[in-house]
């Protein structure tokens, strides 16, 4: 996959949950099987926001090439595989309910996203 259109996918995915976290984080928490007292609704916008910063920066480095572009890759990287780690493990405890499982699949197909694009030759010059 071209490091362009991973980071065009990975922008794209991060603003649209990034909004829907930001505009209506009572929806999204209740779609994971989640309360949302205040101290969730804070956090559920702050991860909003984040999420939306992240995906500007993916969209705005899409053309990205060289050390920067292996940055890009690497860090969105890391970030799915800590979302995959610590819901896969929050799951497992019994902090998340089993409804939230459907939300790993999301970080496995992004994570898989962006190894495949770190794996192009485009992205080692």
């Amino acid at each position: 996959m071209s490091p362009r259109l991973a980071l065009m996918i990975g922008g794209v995915a991060a603003v649209v949950f990034g909004l829907a976290l930001f505009v209506s984080p009572e929806s999204m928490l209740a779609g994971f099987g989640v309360a949302a007292p205040v101290s969730a609704r804070i956090l559920a916008r702050d991860v909003g926001a984040t999420l939306i910063g992240l995906g500007v920066i993916n969209w705005m480095a899409r053309n990205a090439t060289g050390e920067a572009l292996r940055a890009l890759l690497v860090g969105n990287v890391v970030v799915q595989s800590l979302e995959l780690l610590i819901n896969g493990y929050e799951i497992v405890v019994g902090d998340l309910p089993t409804q939230a499982a459907g939300g790993l699949l999301i970080h496995v197909v992004l994570g898989a996203v962006f190894v495949l694009a770190m794996r192009s030759p485009s992205s080692r010059t």
